[in-house]
């Protein structure tokens, strides 16, 4: 099952938590100069319950990848299960008593309002299932991207309180890199143009293509972001 996660903030300015990757860009110009950048995620996602259960399982700690729609977080939601029993059978009687009070409706032997009133008591128990479905929607959290756990903050068996954050996880399909260059490489340098950069850690190189440019040059340092 696949569940909504209580809050999601996204950012461009999240320094990617993965060694590997991190900082280091060289990007080629007429003039023979390099720049250094940093690579980043454009999603860093912090997952908190909106269900007061235990923690059944965390399946990843800090550190470890995960790929898209992994379970993150479960929890014990045995008894959400036992409340959506008891809301299917207060659905299954209410069921029951409207289709007889409209049977005998119908026969000339009971009232309208005793048969609507029937009606609204079985819609309220279906109802009442649906709350209680949504509810366990979040028994367990995923998301729909491959990445990396940054932090765990909660271990099995607590009962950590709604909205608190429990995880902390990055997007590492959604990469880019920052970096600020001198302002005369608006020359050549325009939305589209291609570059190649080297991570600092690995050695490898990768060829990249601006995606966007700074709205405006700083005049101390007449460079642009």
């Amino acid at each position: 099952m696949r569940y909504t996660l209580f809050a999601i903030s996204v950012s461009l300015v999240c320094v990617l938590a993965v060694p590997v990757l991190a900082q280091s860009l060289s990007a080629g110009s007429d003039d023979g100069q390099s720049v250094r950048g940093v690579v980043k995620t454009q999603s860093r996602i912090d997952i908190a319950a909106d269900l007061s259960a235990p923690v059944a399982d965390i399946p990843f700690r800090a550190g470890e990848m995960f790929q898209a729609n992994d379970v993150l977080i479960a929890f014990d939601c045995s008894r959400q299960a036992a409340e959506l029993r008891a809301a299917r059978a207060t659905a299954a009687a209410a069921g029951a008593d409207h289709k007889q009070k409209r049977y005998l409706f119908q026969n000339g032997a009971g009232g309208r309002s005793d048969m609507n009133i029937a009606a609204a008591e079985a819609e309220r128990a279906r109802a009442e299932i649906a709350v209680v479905q949504a509810r366990m929607q979040g028994c367990e959290i995923s998301v729909p991207f491959s990445g990396r756990v940054v932090e765990v903050t909660t271990q099995p068996s607590e009962r950590p309180p709604v909205g608190e954050p429990l995880l902390t996880v990055i997007n590492s399909e959604s990469l880019e890199i920052e970096m600020v260059v001198p302002s005369r490489w608006l020359r050549h340098v325009e939305v589209g143009t291609p570059f190649r950069f080297v991570t600092d850690e690995t050695g490898t190189e990768h060829a990249a293509r601006i995606s966007r440019i700074g709205a405006e040059v700083d005049p101390v340092s007449q460079t642009v972001q």
